[in-house]
């Protein structure tokens, strides 16, 4: 289907109006030509040949400037169609591969219901494109390979099934800008990696939005849904999304990851909000030299905002956190987490840090769970307020290690078994006011090393 090409011609009244003043009823006030070809002059036949040669230069300016204007298209793939079409809504192309073969920069592939086998099919797209089904439920891609994306791409409508890689890579390389990567209404099942940066960007990665999607039935040797963890990482909103039976065989197992130690730097403008995650598994011993990482959300950098996010049964191991940050100036508020449980190495949240901890929030969530280990997990520079916490064999609800800094740990509600309901240590100048805090079998509230802090009005309580 060929491209339409505009280009408007600039006609002689076009030039006569050009740069050339007029009185109310046309006539030229500059005692020029008027517009007109010279040998009609009114004043200085030399003024009316500048004007005249101003009004060619300024004509002939536009028209070499005047851009042929190539419209999008659409092209369109079905079942009943063939790679020989043209790929119009009448005479489709049969499969995927074809249909982004003929797409360029603006262009949509418009795939019509149907199941189509990509045969391992991976490619390079570094062009603006969008992907679109006509039904999540019935447009399915199966057995593919990578579709690397190195511009804008937008995708939508359509099953991913039985893949033999990660589906979609963002990559930018050094110097380079993805602007806009979004995925939304996509199912993602049978497969170990939906959308995962890699360790090669290092160019700007930025409007990532993936949002109302369906994560399914994934499993591997390490298994990440989403992880944006490299590159110059910006303005990513994970949202409405569900994550359900993640599992990984060796490695680490997580549903969302954004950012990374080594780009935490430069990573900022995070929301992940409003996401449900239920039964993520992973291994519980270090396998292959990988240690036993199990994450809802995974995320770094500053201004991430976690809100409103409901993580269910993790398996309890060491470092499996249902929602793990390492941030400043940002906040975890309003999560639910159910049945989450988490060795020595973290909590069902974790806020770390260390001294570059500061600015957080963590608000408003609550944790419920018959798993061991901790509730939260803090470093210094945080408020901590309106928190719920139910861990009848947990260890410490609330365990901070302020590096210093002060804390505030107020309003909340603290129930644990072992250990203390609130512990502090390293703090400096910290509050800790009107908290519940009930422990089983430790001391309710445990100070350590923390000069300044003001302790007031808490209801402590040993449960035997």
């Amino acid at each position: 289907m060929p491209r339409r090409n505009t280009t408007r011609l600039l006609t002689v009244g076009d030039v006569r109006r050009l740069d050339v003043p007029r009185d109310a009823v046309g006539r030229a006030t500059d005692g020029s030509c008027g517009g007109r070809f010279p040998g009609r002059f009114r004043r200085d036949g030399r003024a009316c040949y500048r004007s005249f040669r101003r009004a060619t230069a300024v004509a002939l300016m536009l028209l070499v400037c005047s851009q042929t204007l190539a419209m999008a298209i659409t092209y369109y793939v079905a079942p009943y169609g063939n790679d020989e079409n043209l790929g119009s809504q009448t005479a489709p192309f049969r499969t995927v591969p074809q249909g982004l073969a003929r797409a360029g920069a603006g262009d949509t592939v418009f795939v019509k219901s149907g199941t189509y086998d990509l045969a391992g099919f991976a490619t390079t797209v570094d062009y603006a494109l969008t992907l679109t089904g006509e039904d999540k439920g019935s447009t399915v891609l199966t057995n593919g390979g990578t579709l690397t994306c190195a511009k804008s791409l937008t995708v939508e409508n359509v099953t991913f099934r039985n893949w033999r890689s990660t589906v979609f890579k963002p990559a930018a390389s050094e110097g380079g800008l993805l602007d806009g990567f979004v995925v939304r209404n996509c199912i993602f099942e049978h497969l170990a990696s939906a959308i995962n940066t890699g360790k090669e960007p290092k160019g700007v990665i930025t409007n990532v939005k993936i949002a109302n999607c369906e994560f399914r039935n994934m499993e591997g040797n390490g298994v990440a849904a989403i992880s944006i963890a490299y590159g110059v990482i910006s303005n990513v909103q994970v949202t409405g999304s569900t994550f359900k039976n993640l599992k990984s065989t060796t490695k680490g197992c997580s549903a969302v990851v954004v950012g990374s130690n080594a780009t935490r730097a430069t990573t900022k403008d995070i929301l992940i909000s409003e996401n449900e995650m239920d039964t993520i598994w992973g291994p519980t011993t270090v396998v292959d030299g990988a240690g036993p990482e199990v994450h809802g959300i995974l995320a770094y950098g500053t201004n991430v905002r976690i809100l409103k996010n409901v993580v269910r049964n993790l398996n309890a191991g060491t470092d499996h956190e249902a929602i793990y940050m390492k941030a400043s100036h940002s906040v975890i508020a309003d999560n639910v987490v159910e049945n989450c449980g988490s060795g020595s190495g973290g909590a069902d949240i974790t806020s770390k840090g260390g001294e570059a901890s500061e600015g957080n929030v963590i608000s408003g969530n609550r944790i419920t769970s018959l798993q061991p280990g901790r509730g939260m997990l803090i470093n210094g520079g945080t408020i901590i307020k309106g928190n719920h916490i139910k861990k009848p064999n947990g260890l410490n609800g609330i365990d901070v290690y302020a590096f210093g800094k002060p804390v505030t740990i107020t309003g909340n509600y603290v129930e644990t078994k072992l250990g203390s309901a609130i512990r502090l240590e390293g703090g400096k100048d910290g509050i800790i006011s009107d908290n519940i805090a009930i422990s089983y079998a430790g001391t309710p509230i445990k100070v350590r090393g923390s000069l300044g802090t003001t302790i007031q009005a808490n209801q402590e309580r040993q449960v035997p």
